[in-house]
């Protein structure tokens, strides 16, 4: 009969093949409410619909649906114990166990795959390591879309996003699987956007789905020929005339500022220290500058060039400071806090050095905090799980870089921190004190005595 058809050997159903009316269940099975108890010794059948894969279909072994899916990029699959659920699936809808309730749904507008996540693991793997993420927690599953969209320049309805529950390439596991909401665009979208290359000879100019690269609708690839006024692609040598465009930074990315400070004869009496500050080759803010005061020791220059560099960075945006010294990152990142409450005295009951320097970085840092906390989103806060100026959006995250190692902007803050203090070395050495205590220099001196 139509309705009967022998499953194929190699384990799959076509899914123009795929069996018009399932066979009646078989008479002894009651009511939807009943359930009848499977022998323990047969295990239930499974059908692996595969939605998105090297051949989408239903397939009846898991070797089978391997196949079609390790290695494929952003494959979409997963089993279940009924043909019709299996096939709903195939057809990219919902199956009829449901979504289950959801209390959190979490926006990703910027990380690895931006979407909608209903799990905040799910949404750690998508920003952790990511430079500049960007999410935000939403009560309802609209709310999370539309936010979404609205970071991204999406172009078609959110009520047509997508659902999918997407099982581990490692088998089929007893656990529920997790539930990840994926952007995806409705059929009614006319733009092609191939995440791929593609070939121009299997296109004519102009009708080949555009680019991810693609701006403002048109495709970088062609351009309209002088001589033909037709549309043809670009060769080799035109694209290689392209130029990049000068980009702004995002609003919300860290700006990495190295410090580093130097202290000629460190330890003596006759020592004499520099600071140096670097944003990055040819920035107006590099700065290089002598110690002041009358403590001229190494860990006083690398206190003072934290400082600077927070007096001249932005007080709006997150910042990086990178230096090499563990002792200085370490007395305003943790040590203040017992500090702080024991009035600052150290574990052999004496006044803490360099208490003065920092605690003036510390009232640097609770000030911006407390400028910027109007402007910290929930899901900022809920990210905070690193040092304790890593929050909100003027946040200070402290880095320590190994010094001498190689890393162009520790080389350049010593480059200016040593200059500074040779300066300044040198300035001192050509002094001289005249009678009444002034300092002059010795090219004045000389002009006095009339030996210049």
């Amino acid at each position: 009969m139509a309705a009967e058809m022998d499953a194929p050997t190699n384990g799959f159903t076509s899914v123009n093949n795929a069996i018009a009316h399932p066979p009646s269940p078989p008479s002894t099975i009651g009511s939807a409410g009943t359930k009848r108890k499977r022998d323990a010794k047969t295990p239930a059948p499974k059908f692996y619909a595969v939605r998105t894969g090297k051949a989408p279909g239903i397939y009846h072994t898991w070797t089978d649906c391997l196949d079609q899916v390790r290695g494929f990029p952003k494959a979409v699959f997963k089993s279940f114990t009924s043909l019709t659920e299996a096939e709903s699936f195939l057809h990219n809808q919902q199956s009829a166990g449901g979504e289950g309730k959801v209390s959190k749904y979490y926006g990703v507008r910027s990380g690895r795959t931006p979407g909608v996540y209903t799990s905040w693991s799910d949404v750690l793997e998508q920003i952790t390591g990511w430079k500049a993420p960007k999410h935000k927690a939403f009560k309802t599953k609209g709310e999370a879309e539309q936010w979404v969209a609205e970071g991204t320049n999406m172009s078609y309805p959110m009520s047509d996003i997508a659902l999918e529950s997407v099982e581990s390439l490692e088998g089929p596991s007893a656990k529920k699987p997790k539930t990840t909401i994926r952007l995806k665009p409705y059929s009614g979208v006319k733009t092609e956007i191939s995440p791929t290359p593609l070939d121009p000879s299997a296109y004519s100019p102009g009708s080949a789905p555009l680019p991810i690269s693609t701006e403002d609708g048109f495709d970088p690839n062609i351009t309209l020929d002088s001589i033909t006024n037709g549309v043809r692609y670009k060769t080799a040598t035109e694209r290689a005339l392209l130029k990049p465009q000068a980009v702004r930074p995002a609003r919300d990315s860290w700006i990495k500022i190295y410090t580093d400070g130097s202290a000629l004869a460190n330890g003596q009496a006759h020592a004499i220290g520099g600071i140096g500050i670097y944003f990055g080759p040819g920035d107006k803010r590099n700065e290089g500058s002598a110690l002041t005061g009358s403590r001229q020791t190494n860990q006083r220059a690398e206190l003072s060039a934290i400082f600077r560099a927070l007096e001249l960075a932005p007080q709006d945006r997150r910042i990086i400071i990178a230096s090499d010294s563990n002792y200085a990152i370490n007395c305003v990142t943790i040590w203040f806090q017992k500090w702080r409450s024991n009035g600052y005295i150290n574990a052999q009951g004496r006044a803490v050095e360099n208490k003065d320097l920092i605690i003036k970085i510390v009232d640097v840092l609770e000030q911006r905090f407390r400028t910027n906390r109007h402007r910290t989103d929930a899901e900022e806060d809920e990210l905070a799980e690193g040092g304790h100026w890593e929050r909100g959006p003027a946040a200070v995250k402290f880095e320590w870089i190994k010094g001498h190692a190689g890393s162009e902007g520790n080389v350049e803050a010593d480059r200016l921190a040593v200059a500074a203090a040779r300066e300044a070395r040198d300035a001192r050495d050509a002094a001289v004190v005249v009678p009444g205590g002034t300092v002059e220099t010795a090219d004045v001196m000389q002009e006095v005595n009339g030996t210049a």
